[in-house]
């Protein structure tokens, strides 16, 4: 370098930052990173196929719907009984604001064209008198159709009894119902409490043969799917930035 006014060579001096060895520290914070990174793919893609699940798999009420289930007996009945419902009030107020808890609907359609099918849910206090005298099938096992292999027949156990009282109809201790003798649906979104499912003639009368498909739907089901890739954003920016500055510090 030069003297622009005399043109005399001038002495300089040029200083160069001495890299830093890699420490313990360095090494913590980028496996550390890497770690970060890592967890926030898993985070990303977890979400992505939560949102892709609810809308490829649910019908157009955003319900996972089963097959079609074909469901014949001789008795006055079919039932679910004893459905337990428990949430903690912390948890069920946590639902509400994603948007409630779960909802379930039921599908049915008479296969007697000469015969209404009822279909209702009571809580199992209010039911308890109406339907344990009655002879009925209790539902033990059915297929939903949403696992692989091969398909399952639903399994029944009967519960001996006498003929109901009255209709189903006529009882007023149903949360939801419906008769009809084409096709039906109820929705349900329960309480806390224990409840009874149960399929029966309009009229009361024995024999039941009927179409059912049950679904379930889960309003925050699409919110956890937000939130889980939020949440990947955020820490794999974390992880990003960690890297870039441990890197960047310790260049010359």
């Amino acid at each position: 370098m030069y003297c622009r006014k005399c043109g005399k060579k001038l002495q300089t001096n040029v200083y160069v930052k001495r890299k830093e060895p890699w420490g313990i520290v360095h090494i913590g914070v980028i496996l550390l990173s890497v770690l970060l990174l890592i967890t926030s793919f898993g985070l990303i893609m977890g979400g992505t196929g939560m949102r892709s699940f609810k809308d490829v798999m649910t019908d157009e009420d955003g319900y996972l719907m089963s097959k079609t289930q074909t469901i014949q007996v001789p008795s006055y009945g079919i039932v679910a009984d004893e459905i337990d419902i428990e949430l903690d009030q912390d948890a069920m107020r946590f639902f509400q604001r994603q948007g409630g808890f779960v909802s379930f609907k039921v599908t049915t359609e008479s296969l007697d064209p000469t015969k209404e099918v009822f279909i209702g849910v009571a809580r199992y206090a209010d039911a308890y008198s109406y339907i344990e005298p009655m002879e009925y099938h209790e539902i033990a096992d059915i297929d939903m159709g949403w696992e692989r292999g091969e398909e399952q027949e639903t399994v029944y156990v009967l519960h001996p009894g006498d003929a109901p009282a009255t209709p189903p109809t006529e009882q007023d201790f149903w949360v939801v119902q419906a008769s009809s003798a084409g096709e039906q649906t109820i929705s349900w979104e329960p309480k806390e409490g224990n409840y009874y499912v149960v399929l029966m003639n309009a009229d009361g009368s024995e024999g039941i043969t009927a179409n059912i498909r049950l679904g379930v739907q889960v309003p925050f089901f699409g919110g956890l799917g937000d939130i889980l890739i939020g949440a990947g954003v955020v820490v794999g920016a974390i992880g990003l930035l960690m890297l870039y500055f441990t890197i960047k510090r310790n260049q010359p």
